[in-house]
């Protein structure tokens, strides 16, 4: 009798074990957390501008500029390899990097590297590059002339196939740019259904001021629409789950745009649903959005503070109306949508990085960040960070001194 029950306590005590020792060695997935912050060699400076993506499986793909200031690339966190050299502009999917060469541009996909355009080689092109989660991908890109001082950008667009080749000819869409803002930017994305989505600004060379931001769209295996206008006076645009971002312009300056923040449903039919946003009394203090489809994120200054790119963030819901996620002053912020209608905002300040996560009643509250000193605030053009979410996966990357770091949450 007793040596049964001490058989039993024990193997009692073994399950008890095994249940903890199971969840300590648990996969990062189920993790609510970000995973420590894995540290790469960039260049010296702040030119290793990494750019990142993921995939509703958690799969990452990162690329970065080397010391030797080749084109690196990791996925799932790996030993990074050489992908390029003589790289200029570049933009990260799942599973693929594109970037802009003398000779062209180029992607890498499959493991393999090819030419998919010839361009101008201008060393101010720039790309954009997105998953079409029905297979392949869409590339675009701003072009500048090869020589031609005070000229305007053009925008070109191309599909790709599984394999990373052309899937027909080039598209120009016409004059126009995107991407030249020091922000993280997200002018393309392709939609589950395969309809891609590019959006970008008019160029007041050849249109009258204000410039106009336009609209083109692609179904899955088709062409790009002639662009649409979404609207006069706006500024930093960019697109994100199926949501357009604007800036209602107020004035221009040293440190961006500032305005009105709004932010546009795209519907299945292509049509565009009415500007949603906060009404600001005083509108020139409010810059830098970024919106899902359930709320609009943004910085608004307290008081008039000429030349500084650091204010509290905001953010806009249709249910809570105005909250303040962080009185901090902070730079960057970025929206990303989550899985079950959730929107997770991430921002720096100079001394570390904030987060905010908000369930689909439009609620932010305070939640993990990822670790270590945050990036610089002050960068070149091309921003020294970036943060991409699918489904319930979020990646961040952020580059500072000659090291690049990655951290991954679900």
């Amino acid at each position: 009798m007793w040596q049964a029950d001490h058989v039993g306590r024990v193997n009692g005590m073994r399950a008890v074990a095994a249940i903890v020792l199971s969840l300590l060695l648990a996969p990062a997935a189920h993790a609510a957390s970000w995973s420590k912050p894995k540290v790469f060699t960039g260049t010296a400076g702040e030119d290793a501008v990494p750019r990142a993506a993921i995939t509703a499986a958690g799969k990452s793909t990162v690329a970065w500029r080397r010391h030797d200031k080749r084109l690196v690339m990791s996925t799932n966190l790996h030993r990074p390899k050489v992908i390029a050299r003589g790289v200029r502009d570049f933009a990260v999917a799942p599973g693929a990097v594109a970037w802009e060469a003398a000779d062209g541009l180029w992607v890498y996909a499959g493991g393999k590297a090819r030419r998919v355009a010839e361009s101008t080689g201008s060393e101010i092109n720039g790309v954009a590059i997105a998953a079409d989660p029905l297979g392949g991908w869409v590339v675009a890109e701003r072009q500048y002339p090869r020589k031609a001082s005070g000229k305007p950008y053009r925008v070109r667009a191309l599909s790709l196939d599984a394999t990373g080749a052309a899937v027909g000819p080039v598209q120009d869409l016409g004059l126009g740019q995107f991407g030249i803002d020091a922000l993280q930017t997200q002018n393309l994305e392709v939609l589950p259904d395969g309809r891609a989505l590019l959006v970008f600004q008019r160029d007041a060379v050849a249109y009258t001021d204000p410039e106009p931001v336009v609209l083109s769209t692609r179904p899955h295996g088709g062409a790009f629409s002639e662009p649409i206008v979404v609207g006069d006076g706006l500024t930093d645009a960019r697109v994100n789950g199926g949501t357009l971002t604007v800036t209602q312009t107020a004035q221009c300056g040293d440190s961006g745009c500032a305005g009105q923040p709004r932010s546009i449903a795209v519907d299945a039919d292509g049509t565009l649903g009415a500007p949603v946003g906060p009404a600001l009394p005083n509108p020139r203090r409010a810059f830098a959005p970024f919106a899902t489809a359930n709320a609009l994120v943004f910085l608004l200054k307290t008081g008039s503070q000429p030349f500084s790119k650091e204010a509290p963030v905001m953010a806009y819901t249709a249910a809570h109306g105005l909250q303040t996620i962080t009185h901090e002053k902070a730079h960057e912020p970025v929206a990303l949508p989550l899985s079950g209608g959730r929107t997770l905002a991430l921002w720096a300040t100079r001394s570390r990085l904030g987060a905010a996560l908000a369930g689909p009643d439009g609620t932010f509250k305070k939640t993990a960040a990822p670790a270590g000193s945050p990036p610089p605030i002050y960068h070149f053009n091309a921003t020294n960070r970036d943060a991409r979410s699918a489904g319930a996966w979020v990646i961040f990357t952020w580059s500072r001194g000659n090291t690049v770091r990655i951290s991954v949450r679900h």
